[in-house]
């Protein structure tokens, strides 16, 4: 396994689980009655805003510990930093999914919105676009390198 496929396999664990995560966090606070005041995109944000360093410091915490782990299991001395023109290839091709699924997530919310749905709706539809891109990202990059084209 490579370096960049350990990463990307790190990073899809974190996606999900954030995903994960913040589903379950909106129900709570759905049920709880969170958003149902004035203040509700307020609520919206503030846990948003906790998620996205949260999901940061978990994929830095989760690469570097994975990355240890292997080495032990493996016996791997040092891992190839080299990037050749088929990684950035391969990066191209994450940041096509990632860039697809936030324009869409953010056209979508905003047609959302247009329709008069609520605020809170339409970013919920907008955050889950741009995760839904970045965790197709990853699962584009995985891929490529597992066909190795």
């Amino acid at each position: 396994m490579t370096f960049q496929d350990r990463n990307t396999i790190v990073s899809i664990v974190v996606n999900l689980t954030m995903l994960t995560y913040v589903i379950s966090r909106l129900i709570t606070m759905q049920a709880a009655g969170a958003f149902d005041g004035p203040d509700a995109v307020n609520v919206w944000a503030r846990m948003v805003v906790w998620v996205i360093p949260l999901s940061i410091a978990a994929t830095i915490a989760g690469t570097i510990l994975f990355n240890i782990f292997f080495a032990v299991a493996t016996g791997q001395q040092k891992p190839s930093f080299v990037v050749d023109e088929r990684d950035k290839h391969f990066e191209r091709r994450g940041s096509f999914a990632v860039i697809a699924g936030a324009g869409i997530g953010f056209v979508s919310g905003i047609v959302a919105l247009a329709m008069d749905y609520s605020a809170l709706v339409g970013l919920n539809i907008m955050y889950f676009g741009m995760a839904a891109g970045a965790l197709g990202s990853d699962l584009v990059r995985f891929a490529s390198y597992r066909r190795g084209y």
